[in-house]
């Protein structure tokens, strides 16, 4: 009775095998479909190394450029670390504006000191959007240089840039491989996705991507449940797109064939001390219609916000001392907790573990100007001290250009645009980095040379104001 009972279960036992087992016609399907995903991600993965290493040759061309191919997406960006020999620089407008011949662009153009840069951003882009783009590269930004340029206009909104700025530059390429693919720790992808679900509107027709930051930025069993069950999907979704962004920019290179003449139109040296007399000079001379220190185009466009200013410049009224205005205190509280801040803290936070190399620095304000409005300079200090507080604390490099803060020609505007002196300057904290030159080496090279080429002094009040003095 046992036998039977032995081999009655055998032969069960052989039937449910052979019930599970598959036909070999199956087999060899899924064999095939897996050989053919294989090669389809093998095949792609050469593709964007191809379209890497292809962009490596146009960079120069583009740098001066402000094209979104540069900010929304990711291939020329990998371009430039892989190349060795370049600076990429993360801004704003100033990267482009005003007309200035000593733009970074241009003035390492031929790559006068052993390399050039790459700007990238636009008008509108700030540190939360900077911080996705860091987390995004990932293992290409592990010991390389890089450069942030922070506006201060940035830092004066309890919002930061605000929505409309940030959507106007949000990228749902990067914004998916900030979810799905950064290196990064999970407390920062978490502290990351918070502050993104904050600007609903950029992920109302991005529903994967929506439901996975906001698992991530509410981190419940039942939520993290949610981020892993979509994080399969949203890893092929990252992928198609980057894929997709290396197959357009060399379409994009391929419709632009001027691109392939030979951009390197900077100086094929520097003398410092030279060309920033010339671009003081030349900043100078662009200024003959006011007393601070903007372009004349510039101060036409700006006249009836600037006039105030002006009728306190003729009657001698300044107040740079904080003496003869209220202390702008809803200005202060706005700035000094401006989201801003939590955006720049996670972006630098990212860039250390990734360990990436960057140095970040404000332009300075227009103190020439902002001495004849309620931001006085106690006012303006309170916002240099802060960033130097928050950069100090990242433990990175920084300048604020504080010292240029009642420098006349260093700006072209009430905005963060650098002069052609104001750049020289800027370029030249540039190449120290570039050269490895510690950031206490940069400030006081920086002191030397603007001791070396100062600012030309203030014209005559009567040059500007019509009658007496009152």
């Amino acid at each position: 009775m046992r036998i039977e009972r032995v081999e009655s279960g055998m032969r069960a036992d052989a039937g449910a095998t052979d019930a599970v087992e598959m036909h070999p016609r199956h087999r060899v399907g899924i064999l095939a479909a897996l050989i053919a995903l294989g090669l389809s991600a093998a095949f792609a993965v050469t593709a964007q190394h191809y379209a890497v290493s292809a962009s490596e040759r146009y960079l120069q061309a583009l740098a001066g450029q402000a094209v979104p191919i540069k900010w929304e997406s990711l291939t020329l960006q990998r371009a430039a670390y892989a190349t060795g020999t370049t600076l990429p620089i993360y801004g704003s407008s100033e990267l482009y504006c005003c007309g200035v011949p000593a733009l970074p662009s241009q003035l390492f153009g031929a790559a006068p000191t052993g390399f050039r840069t790459f700007p990238v951003g636009r008008a509108g882009t700030g540190d939360l959007f900077f911080m996705q783009t860091f987390a995004a590269l990932g293992g290409d930004l592990r010991g390389k240089k890089l450069v942030i340029s922070d506006s201060p206009g940035w830092f004066f909104g309890p919002q930061g840039i605000g929505d409309a700025a940030y959507a106007g530059n949000f990228s749902p390429e990067i914004a998916e491989a900030f979810a799905f693919d950064a290196p990064i720790s999970m407390d920062l992808k978490e502290a990351g996705a918070r502050l993104m679900i904050a600007h609903p509107a950029t992920l109302s027709d991005q529903p994967l991507l929506r439901l996975a930051l906001d698992g991530l930025a509410r981190p419940t069993a039942l939520h993290f449940a949610r981020y892993y069950a979509l994080y399969p999907a949203g890893r092929l979704l990252s992928w198609v797109h980057q894929m997709q962004d290396a197959a357009d920019t060399l379409s994009y290179i391929r419709e632009h064939p001027a691109l392939r003449a030979d951009a390197s139109n900077g100086p094929s040296r520097i003398d410092w001390r030279t060309t920033l007399a010339a671009m003081t000079s030349l900043s100078r001379q662009r200024v003959t219609t006011n007393p601070f220190g903007f372009p004349d185009a510039t101060y036409k466009r700006l006249a009836k916000t600037v006039r105030p200013a002006l009728a306190r410049f003729c009657a001698g009224t300044d107040d740079h001392n904080g003496t003869r205005m209220a202390y702008p205190s809803a200005w202060a509280r706005s700035m000094s907790s401006s989201a801003e801040w939590t955006d720049l803290e996670l972006e630098l936070r990212v860039l250390h573990e990734l360990g990436a190399r960057p140095l970040v620095y404000s332009l300075p304000m227009p103190g020439t100007y902002d001495d004849f409005t309620q931001l006085s300079y106690p006012a303006r200090r309170a916002y240099y001290d802060k960033y130097a507080s928050v950069a100090t604390a990242a433990g990175v490099p920084w300048l604020d250009f504080e010292e240029h803060d009642g420098d006349r020609y260093m700006l072209t505007d009430t905005g963060a645009h650098f002069s052609p002196r104001g750049w020289v300057l800027a370029g030249r904290a540039l190449d120290l980095f570039w050269q490895g030159a510690s950031i206490s080496q940069i400030r006081s090279s920086l002191a030397d040379l603007t001791r070396e080429v100062p600012t030309p002094a203030a014209p005559p009040r009567a040059r500007y104001c019509a009658g007496p003095k009152r």
